[in-house]
């Protein structure tokens, strides 16, 4: 126990909701797996919501210097209970490499419990979350950070709501008489990305056309839905009670299009479908249906099954066993856990949907698998617009040895555990290989192997590769991405690129002069064609 280290920064729960976020290391072995317990009154059987964790907290690493396992020690937790009763007591279950698992009480100190009548209680959320966000920005400081600190100011405050509405006819009011016509209702996570800087874009192009938009979204950390509202004069962004406020404001003003870019991290995410095509029905406006994700197909929005790995979109029997135990993406928010309900309740949204799209020709077919009732003529492939991106293309320096760049934030599903493994393959050759994430990496690895140069701003993208020494970039994602702005960034810079077989990064790179589709995703092979495919880009001549 005196081994084990840890906090919670954080934990909320809101009706049947749990959010939070701390840290915690063991000094001696892994962490296998992370998960809280809770018992609620009147429940003789315990709930299990499992913790993503493995995340980057370089405050802590900086706090505890001679424990290498702090360096990525935070976790997230994000679920929803069978009911919406308070707990009454929560237990972090953490299990070892060694087998073994240490069990640890939530003090009630740590909880805040509340429901939709609490503002008193959201104040103390905002500020307890402040608080630790605070503490980690003074290392940032101390650390000569200064605009990593701004820019984690800047998107915790441009991400929160900035008050709560709770009567639709206050909502209503917020527009001038023209600015409430011909609306576009947008339903999108906040969770940053690629689905993000798409509805960004999108939203940009509303407005040049002198109409508003307004974007249904989710705040994880205060468990509350929260509208934006765009348009030439108004950039506003309101906490509101539920989606049946919004419902009964629309009613009040004009809809021309509704969006749907995605419904991931959404509480009660059954709901979602039924809300758009009642609004369509309202207002007689065009419905889209965007394939940023397989949230279409299957609460585990990446396609991870209970093991972690790629599905491949089986028999229901298959995914009636998988689901109840899938812990990946959010299956926790969907109680039921049935996918035959589940595939019900979205299959109506793309029949209601007058337009279908996706960005590649991997996920329409894909889709089309889950779905066999949907015809090719019904959707529409569209790859991203990257006319934005610019044409920098990076100088490679070093050719004679292997330097393996990865670039991004690396969590479970873009590769995390892969590139663990291919750190442990490097070292027990003793090859002269390395590995650079150019960003970050949700795992500890081999130190004399694996460095990081820490989060970065697009901008900064070709600059940190050139100094990085890296000459063949790995895309480790271990799911069939929809698109992958990452990958088309990297083709724009001109420089090697692998990939697994998977998604839309795998259809481009075929086809890429400097590409290489990998055969296999077992570490040994990997290292293998990737050392044979560095000699053919630098050393065949």
């Amino acid at each position: 126990m005196s081994d084990l280290y840890w906090t919670i920064d954080s934990l909320v729960v809101k009706d049947n909701v749990m959010f939070g976020f701390g840290w915690i290391f063991h000094a001696r072995y892994e962490i296998v797996s992370l998960r809280f317990r809770v018992m609620s009154a009147g429940r003789n059987v315990p709930e299990h919501i499992y913790a993503d964790f493995g995340k980057s907290r370089e405050d802590v690493g900086r706090s505890y210097l001679n424990h290498a396992r702090a360096m990525n020690s935070g976790y997230v937790v994000f679920g929803a209970l069978s009911d919406e009763k308070h707990p009454d007591s929560i237990v972090l279950e953490c299990a070892l490499a060694d087998g073994s698992t240490i069990e640890l009480s939530v003090p009630s100190s740590k909880i805040i419990c509340f429901s939709n009548d609490y503002a008193k209680d959201k104040n103390r959320i905002v500020l307890r979350q402040a608080g630790t966000l605070l503490k980690r920005g003074l290392y940032l400081i101390r650390s000569g950070k200064i605009s990593s600190f701004f820019d984690k100011v800047k998107r915790y405050l441009n991400g929160r709501p900035q008050t709560a509405l709770q009567k639709p006819d206050a909502f209503v009011s917020l527009f001038e008489l023209q600015e409430g016509q011909n609306l576009s209702v947008i339903l999108d996570h906040n969770l940053g990305g690629g689905a993000n800087q798409y509805r960004d874009r999108l939203v940009d192009t509303i407005i040049s056309e002198g109409r508003s938009a307004i974007v249904l979204t989710y705040h994880v950390a205060t468990l509350s839905h929260m509208v934006i509202v765009r348009n030439k004069r108004l950039n506003v962004r309101y906490s509101i009670p539920d989606i049946t406020f919004l419902w009964q404001s629309l009613q009040q003003l004009s809809v021309k299009d509704i969006i749907y870019n995605t419904a991931v991290s959404f509480v009660k995410p059954d709901e979602i479908p039924q809300f758009l095509i009642r609004l369509k029905v309202l207002t007689s406006a065009r419905l889209m249906v965007l394939a940023h994700d397989f949230y279409l197909v299957c609460p585990s929005h990446f396609l991870l099954d209970h093991d972690g790995k790629y599905c491949r979109i089986p028999e229901i029997s298959v995914c009636d066993n998988c689901l109840p135990k899938n812990r990946y993406g959010f299956a926790a928010l969907f109680t039921e856990r049935d996918i035959s309900k589940w595939r019900a309740i979205w299959g109506s949204l793309l029949a209601a949907a007058d337009e279908i799209i996706t960005f590649s020709n991997s996920t329409a077919q894909l889709l089309m698998k889950a779905y066999p009732q949907i015809e090719s003529s019904q959707i529409s492939i569209r790859p991203h617009e990257v006319a934005y991106l610019e044409d920098k293309v990076v100088r490679i320096r070093q050719t004679a040895s292997l330097r393996i760049g990865v670039v991004g934030q690396i969590g479970f599903h873009k590769g995390a555990a892969f590139i663990q493994q291919l750190s442990r393959e490097i070292k027990r050759r003793e090859v002269d290989v390395n590995i650079v994430v150019i960003g970050s990496i949700e795992v500890s690895c081999e130190p004399s192997v694996v460095s990081q140069t820490g989060p970065y701003q697009y901008d900064q993208l070709a600059s940190l590769i050139d100094a990085s020494g890296a000459n063949i970039i790995l895309f480790p994602s271990i799911w069939p991405e929809t698109f992958s702005y990452v990958v088309q960034e990297l083709m724009y810079m001109d420089l090697p690129v692998a990939s697994f077989n998977l998604g839309a990064p795998a259809e481009r790179i075929a086809s890429y002069s400097k590409g290489l589709v990998l055969a296999s995703m077992d570490a040994a092979s990997v290292l293998d064609e990737l050392i044979l495919f560095h000699s053919k880009i630098y050393l065949a001549h």
